[in-house]
C-alpha cells in the first residue's frame, strides 16, 4: 500500500516546497479526518522544517478542553459550519503560533450524531431534536466537511460533500479537499 497515495503525495510535496521557500509554518487542527491530514504532511522527509504540529479535536468534551470552548458554546453547537472551522484554525493558530493553520471539521458518516451531552450539552439526536424537544437542524450531514485556513493577511473558509455516507472513504476525500484547499491559498500568496 503507497502511502500517502500519488495524487496525495504531489500536492503536498508542492505544499512543503511553498512553505519551505518562503520560510513560512503550518499547523493543522483535524476533527472528521482523525489526524490523516497531519500523517500525509508529516511523511514528506524534513517535514520538521515547515509543520509544527497539529490538534484532534474529535469529541465535544475535548474541543471544550484543547479549543477554549465554554460549557455554553457546547451546549448551542449546532454542528459543524464554516464558522466552527474557522474557530478551530484561529485558536489553532493562537495556541501554537504557525504562520498559517488548516482546520477541518464535518461528519465521516454513515450517520450525523452530535453527542452534545459530551462536555455538559442539551444532548441533540441526530435528528436535530434537543432533550425539550426542541427541533434545531444541524446543517450538516455525512460526507460534508467544512475547512478554515487562518494566516496572517486573511481567513477563508469552504463547505466540500463527497455526497457518500462511506466513512473511510470521506475520511481520505476529506484529507484531500483539505491540501487543495491549502494548496490553493497557499499559491495565491
Amino acid at each position: 500500500m503507497e502511502f500517502p497515495p500519488g495524487e496525495i503525495r504531489d500536492i503536498i510535496d508542492e505544499i512543503a516546497h511553498i512553505l519551505r521557500t518562503k520560510n513560512y509554518t503550518l499547523a493543522v487542527s483535524e476533527a472528521a479526518c482523525g489526524g490523516l491530514i497531519s500523517a500525509y504532511l508529516i511523511s514528506v522527509p524534513g517535514a520538521s522544517d515547515f509543520y509544527i504540529g497539529g490538534k484532534l479535536v474529535y469529541s465535544l468534551k475535548q474541543r471544550l478542553r484543547l479549543s477554549g470552548w465554554s460549557a455554553d458554546e457546547i451546549r448551542h453547537y449546532m454542528g459543524p459550519s464554516e464558522v466552527v472551522a474557522l474557530r478551530l484554525a484561529r485558536t489553532t493558530k493562537y495556541e501554537l503560533g504557525s504562520t498559517f493553520v488548516l482546520s477541518e471539521t464535518g461528519f465521516a458518516g454513515p450517520t450525523v450524531d452530535l453527542h452534545l451531552t459530551d462536555g455538559g450539552g442539551t444532548g441533540t439526536s441526530a435528528a436535530g431534536a434537543n432533550a425539550s424537544g426542541t427541533t434545531v437542524g444541524a446543517s450538516a450531514g455525512p460526507g460534508d466537511v467544512y475547512l478554515g485556513f487562518v494566516g496572517p493577511d486573511r481567513e477563508l473558509s469552504c463547505k466540500r460533500q463527497t455526497h457518500s455516507a462511506n466513512r473511510s472513504q470521506n475520511m481520505t476525500e476529506f484529507a484531500r479537499f483539505g491540501l487543495e484547499f491549502l494548496l490553493d491559498q497557499l499559491r495565491s500568496l
